[in-house]
């Protein structure tokens, strides 16, 4: 059986072979959507080498699994497909190198837009909650005997990794994004919206209405016998797309949910509304809700500084840093909460500095680390330093701002408690210093 399982799934992805038969090269093998692509295709029997901006090392879950690490800079063998991710620019010497020696181009999106034409795809959309409910209904699906596959950007320990291919005539369940609008490369069977949000304003310098508009023709995508799953607090797009339009429910106060915070409730409605339709009975949907524990990154504790909590999270827009500080203070309850929070992107922090001023208020302490730049335009360089007058000064509050990771530990040791959570917020590298703090 094991083998026959084997043959059909070498045989799911061969429409997307090429002369050099099922090979390909992955510029930017790291990054979490890529990572995903990467196991699905191992799966499926394909051969692969990658490159990322710091060397794969020997004992990377994919270099072990049979991805073949490159340099940058070191020509891949002629491969089918060369495939980059958003990070990745066109002239990247290895990209290039394989599309000069033949390989059809594609980016991640639209990639993943290839996918979704080979077998049905429930694809999970909205400015925040992605990865979470992504991964959470992969979990319910899967908790109850469905062997769906999933592509979520995070590791999610409970599904034992970021990707899997499942089966290939059951839904494949994918975080769309959408930076870049690439998730209109996609063709999804069936759609589950978290919320809409002004964010990435260097995509949508428009704002909200810019990104309604993009969520809208996302969604008309859908087709007539497809479902779009809403969440209570999404927006009502129904007469944006000619798929069945499906409000979740707002979960009952004693319903249990595992992961803390209002956000995640929110979440857990829309996975419970989805969960139904898919036929899982009462007491399979409420386990589900109770069990799941969330993706990498949400709310991770990672370590202990001096006897304090030191925890990591992905939060990078200011509703994102609210509600987690929110769930913080349900799960910690009366616990002093220090913040350090990282901006990620210049355009970014320029567009909502006083939303992220706002948004940390509610933290007992707090470390500004400087903006951490990426796809930036270089004349554009605000300073972290520009949110202290923004943050009225308040009795037994510390408020400082850090030039470097060396100076920002310093501080922590000066004002930490035993009993306090050190919680680091950003999509930089200030998941790295909380790990350093932790060592």
């Amino acid at each position: 059986m094991l083998s026959l399982t084997r043959r059909r799934k070498r045989m799911d992805l061969d429409a997307l072979a090429g002369p050099a038969g099922r090979t390909a090269y992955l510029a930017g093998a790291a990054g979490s959507g890529m990572r995903g692509l990467a196991r699905i295709l191992l799966e499926n029997g394909w051969e692969l080498w990658g490159a990322d901006r710091a060397p794969l090392r020997a004992d990377d879950p994919l270099v072990k699994a049979g991805l073949r690490p490159l340099r940058e800079d070191e020509p891949p063998p002629r491969v089918s497909l060369a495939v980059r991710s958003a990070a990745v620019a066109e002239h990247d010497p290895g990209y290039s190198a394989a599309v000069r020696g033949g390989a059809r181009p594609r980016r991640y999106a639209e990639f993943l837009g290839d996918l979704s034409r080979l077998r049905p795809v429930l694809a999970v959309c909205g400015a925040h909650g992605k990865s979470t409910t992504t991964a959470w209904i992969a979990f319910g699906l899967r908790r109850a005997g469905l062997e769906v596959g999933f592509l979520v950007g995070a590791e999610v320990r409970q599904l034992g990794a970021c990707a899997e291919w499942g089966r290939s005539e059951l839904p494949l369940i994918v975080e769309s994004c959408e930076y870049a609008r690439s998730f209109h490369e996609l063709s999804p069977q069936h759609a589950a919206l978290t919320n809409v949000d002004a964010e990435h304003p260097d995509t949508y310098p428009g704002g909200l209405a810019e990104v309604t508009a993009a969520f809208r023709q996302f969604l008309a995508r859908v087709p007539a016998a497809g479902r779009v799953f809403a969440s209570p607090e999404a927006p009502d797009l129904s007469d944006a797309t000619p798929a069945q339009w499906i409000r979740a429910a707002p979960l009952s106060a004693a319903a249990p949910v595992g992961l803390p915070g209002l956000h995640n409730r929110r979440n857990a409605a829309l996975v419970a509304g989805v969960l139904r339709h898919f036929g899982l009975g009462p007491e399979q949907v409420l386990g589900a809700l109770a069990e799941f524990r969330g993706a990498q990154r949400r709310l991770e504790e990672v370590g202990r500084l001096h006897g304090a909590l030191v925890v990591s999270d992905y939060a990078h827009h200011p509703t994102e840093v609210e509600a987690t500080l929110q769930a913080a203070r349900e799960l910690y309850r009366d616990r002093r909460i220090l913040v350090v929070f990282q901006p990620h992107q210049a355009v970014r922090f320029q567009a909502y500095r006083e939303r992220f001023a706002a948004s940390l208020r509610d933290c007992d302490g707090l470390l500004l680390l400087e903006v951490y730049r990426a796809r930036d335009p270089e004349h554009l360089r605000p300073s972290v330093r520009e949110l202290l007058p923004l943050l009225p000064a308040r009795p037994q509050r510390p408020l400082a701002a850090a030039a470097d990771f060396v100076e920002a530990e310093a501080w922590l040791r000066a004002n930490l408690a035993p009993e306090d959570v050190v919680l680091c917020f950003g999509a930089g590298d200030v998941d790295a210093f909380a790990r350093r703090l932790a060592r």
